[in-house]
């Protein structure tokens, strides 16, 4: 219902009734991601199935793609508000299949899940987990958020099939990477830290490209959309597969939603209040070709330190073992005296 208020002429010319607006509806949608995922990663736990949380997800880059594609003929063809009734009515089919067709939470006497105290997410596994998710979340955001609006205002004569092809360039690369990047770490899970930093090198390469693009052909932008199925895609399978590793036994879902919330919510957040004021042309911001040279350096010193903190930890580790088995190794050489 609070989407339709976008339609009303005087939030459209009111900045903060729109921002209102935005804010509430945004609150209400915030929990749709964190929600599906872990639901996801429960029932595929659950049912012991062979697949993978890839090959549910790829279904969404399906939808996503395929939408984004018609969309902007449909808006040109009915008006911009076919968008905020399209979005009601698919919506609604949504919420009908959640209350239809998806089976009801267990008794709480039924439930395996082990009772956790937020100390047990207190690790550095978890903590340092956590703070790589959120600085990608921050560098992806200038992509994510602002990626459609470099478009339009920085290129000649932008068409708006060109908005919605980007999109469906990025999701159409997001499907085979989600079937088959599980298959990198399937046999070696230390693959998952190096897919997280190859995911940061690319992303550092996607934005440089962007700073090389010709103001005169928006089109070639065509020609770098396909590694968003390594930066993102990679990144979020990678990401979902760690949390599920570390996280504390029986909070995988719970560990999902936390990964979702990071992401999608704190750090895409964060990271728009933040290049907002930058991407703007000088002298009030840097302007979108030297924030992507920032964002491209950043993502790169982080990965670097990142690296630095895994390697120092495995050592940590490793010498930790050692001395376990130094100390026990005494105590077995003794023998019962007679």
């Amino acid at each position: 219902v609070i989407i339709f208020f976008n339609m009303v002429p005087a939030v459209q010319s009111s900045f903060w009734l729109l921002a209102a607006v935005s804010v509430s509806s945004s609150f209400f949608l915030s929990t749709g991601g964190p929600i599906i995922d872990a639901m996801c990663v429960s029932v595929l736990k659950e049912q012991e199935s062979e697949e993978q949380y890839g090959d549910q997800r790829l279904w969404c880059a399906v939808g996503w793609g395929g939408m984004s594609l018609i969309a902007g003929q449909l808006i040109d063809t009915f008006g911009i508000s076919f968008m905020f009734w399209g979005f009601a009515s698919i919506q609604s089919m949504y919420l009908s299949v959640c209350l239809f067709y998806m089976p009801m939470a267990k008794d709480r006497g039924q439930q395996n899940e082990q009772t956790v105290s937020l100390k047990q997410f207190l690790t550095f596994d978890v903590a340092w987990f956590f703070a790589n998710l959120f600085v990608y979340g921050l560098a992806m955001s200038v992509v994510e958020n602002f990626l459609l609006v470099f478009l339009n205002e920085d290129f000649d004569n932008t068409p708006k099939l060109l908005l919605g092809a980007s999109t469906a360039m990025m999701c159409f690369f997001e499907v085979p990477v989600f079937k088959y990047v599980e298959k990198v770490w399937a046999n070696n899970k230390d693959r998952l830290t190096s897919v997280l930093m190859a995911c940061k090198v690319v992303l550092a390469f996607r934005c440089i490209c962007y700073t090389l693009l010709p103001a005169s052909n928006p089109w070639l932008v065509l020609l770098i959309e396909p590694l968003h199925g390594f930066t993102f895609a990679a990144m979020w399978s990678a990401t979902v597969e760690y949390g599920q590793r570390i996280a504390p036994p029986g909070c995988v879902a719970r560990m999902q939603a936390l990964v979702n919330g990071l992401y999608s919510g704190v750090a895409m957040g964060l990271g728009t209040a933040m290049w907002g004021p930058l991407v703007m042309q000088p002298p009030k911001g840097l302007g979108f070709w030297n924030c992507f040279r920032l964002d491209a350096a950043a993502i790169v010193i982080w990965g670097i330190i990142w690296q630095m903190g895994l390697m120092i930890r495995r050592r940590s580790t490793a010498a930790r073992s050692a001395a376990m088995i130094t100390a026990e190794q005494p105590l077995a050489e003794i023998t019962p005296s007679a």
